[in-house]
């Protein structure tokens, strides 16, 4: 009776940084398809980032176009060239351009089609993360059944667990309150209704989501604070390997230290000049308005929610839509499970403790597992940009060059573009 297959990775997670690292692999590391597995539930690789971009009401991507899952820096700038779609980099002050959502998402088929990245994908969902009994290779439990792999990476995305203001915990499961990075949120459904709708949150996702929603409704766009205009998540010099070594790695791997300073660094809960704009002309129309302050109370009722703010006004038959983000990456239940099965340190903030050259997972033991991480997972050896575009390419540098046993120093011309 044969065993689990057997691959080099297995990557948990087929959004942009699970697709990007096998396309890497595959390119760069010449890895076969048969090396590699993708495991992902969803019948299509970046199904996630198309459903959360759509119901979020996202026109353009933030990041620049030479940030993609390809693995060459202008692929998508050619491919946008020889579609005739050039209108589709747009033009942004003081920066270059930026993607549409359909042409990057465009881009990204091609890339999977061309590489053939489809045929590494397992649709199912990974339960758990042991090692096998002779302690050489790491055992992948699916619905779908047991794998092995040398090498497992874990890209799973920012979180688990939708962030529910206490308020809004208690009320019933059909009362009008739900939440943009819900599955079953659907935008022209929230736009249809009758009463106020109110967008609960100061970021991108509530500036892109708001502007959307006012296009069919009057819309409140609730923020705790003025709104915070920066184009950028990070400043670009932290894409640069050298600086994040010299600014994050001198400090001590698991150190609240480091979050500290990364967090200092990300332009969080922030809006691009862009949306701004989107916001301006949509109050300018009177579709829309902006409040600074937050819901304290909320009732259900028959038509709607009676909610009560800080400044002790309510407002009755209302909707609420929060974009309040997610649960801190640490707390996903499966990274969670991951760490306790293998034995892996955890530091400040639940992260894992890296080997800043491999992305390896500590052990408790102080040596380094054949686990590693993508994503949000990497922002204490990774900065700012981890849970970005060009920190998939970031980690997929590190993966290759812990394979060919030395430590890469080029970086992507993250800003360089075509006169």
């Amino acid at each position: 009776m044969s065993g689990p297959q057997s691959y080099e990775y297995v990557i948990i997670g087929g959004g942009i940084h699970g697709t990007c690292l096998a396309n890497y692999l595959l390119v760069e590391g010449e890895y076969s398809h048969r090396d590699l597995c993708l495991v992902e539930p969803r019948e299509q690789l970046l199904a996630s980032l198309e459903t959360k971009a759509r119901q979020c009401g996202m026109r353009t991507l933030r990041s620049t176009f030479v940030h993609h899952i390809g693995t060459e820096p202008f692929s998508l700038e050619s491919f946008a060239e020889g579609a005739g779609r050039e209108d589709e980099l747009v033009s942004t002050e003081n920066y270059p351009n930026r993607p549409t959502l359909e042409l990057f998402l465009d881009h990204a088929r091609y890339v999977i089609d061309r590489r053939g990245i489809d045929e590494c994908h397992l649709q199912s969902r990974a339960t758990g993360v042991t090692s096998t009994a002779a302690g050489d290779r790491l055992e992948v439990q699916t619905d779908a059944g047991s794998l092995e792999a040398r090498h497992v990476v874990l890209a799973v995305g920012l979180g688990g667990s939708r962030t529910v203001p206490t308020w809004g915990r208690s009320l019933p499961d059909d009362a009008p309150l739900v939440h943009v990075w819900d599955e079953e949120f659907d935008p022209t459904t929230a736009a249809k209704f009758a009463g106020p709708t109110f967008v609960v949150g100061g970021g991108i996702t509530a500036g892109q989501l708001a502007c959307n929603l006012s296009e069919h409704t009057d819309v409140t766009l609730l923020s705790r604070h003025d709104l915070e205009i920066e184009l950028t998540e990070a400043d670009p010099y932290w894409i640069n390997w050298r600086h994040i070594k010299q600014e994050i790695h001198t400090l001590p791997p698991g150190s609240k230290a480091r979050l500290d300073r990364i967090r200092a660094a990300r332009n969080d809960a922030t809006i691009p000049p862009y949306v701004e704009r989107r916001l301006d002309e949509a109050r300018d129309c009177d579709d829309l308005e902006i409040r600074r302050g937050e819901i304290t109370s909320a009732h259900a009722t028959d038509d709607g929610l009676l909610v009560r703010f800080d400044d002790d006004t309510t407002e009755k038959n209302a909707q609420v839509v929060l974009a309040t983000g997610l649960d801190p990456v640490p707390e996903h239940p499966f990274v969670e499970s991951v760490a306790e099965s293998l034995s892996l340190e955890r530091g400040a903030g639940g992260f894992p403790v890296l080997d800043d050259r491999t992305l390896a997972w500590r052990g408790t033991d102080g040596m380094d597992s054949s686990v590693y991480v993508s994503g949000a997972l990497a922002e204490p050896s990774v900065g700012p940009f981890a849970r970005n575009i060009v920190g998939a390419r970031r980690v997929a540098e590190r993966l290759l060059a812990s394979r060919a046993g030395g430590g890469s120093e080029k970086a992507p011309p993250a800003f360089r573009g075509k006169s």
